[in-house]
């Protein structure tokens, strides 16, 4: 008995909890108008900012430096999300909330986003808005 307590005991304090961490997809990237050569390099960096910390810090990050949720019909953003997206990921996966996250968080030198979902902690990007002209600010 005193075994199988302690193999018990065993299990439990070896149990370590798995950070999750963020993953990005650029499969379905449908709008990057203005997403010039200048912009590569702070994109890059956001990504690997973003993707370096566990999710729930990121997540708890104030929006202007981490995300943002909004509803798409708020947004009054009229490009239609990728048919082989909707096909592969029912709204019901994502609750038609599209995540923001700025390029830069200050909005410093342009208002620049990075726009699409999250599933399963996983960012699909679906747009790139440089300038801030795919909805208003």
């Amino acid at each position: 008995m005193a075994k199988q307590k302690e193999s018990l005991k065993e299990k439990i304090t070896s149990y370590t909890y798995e950070q999750i961490y963020i993953k990005f997809n650029f499969t379905y990237i449908c709008y990057e108008k203005d997403f010039s050569d200048e912009y590569i390099s702070q994109f890059y960096k956001r990504i690997k900012e973003l993707s370096s910390e566990p999710y729930m810090v990121v997540a708890n990050w104030p929006k202007n430096r981490g995300f943002e949720r909004e509803d798409k019909k708020r947004l009054g953003i009229t490009k239609e999300v990728p048919q082989n997206f909707s096909e592969r990921f029912p709204t019901k996966a994502y609750g038609d909330k599209l995540t923001i996250i700025r390029l830069f968080p200050n909005n410093n030198p342009i208002v620049a986003r990075i726009i699409g979902v999250f599933i399963d902690k996983i960012f699909y990007i679906l747009f790139i808005d440089i300038g801030g002209n795919l909805y208003s600010h």
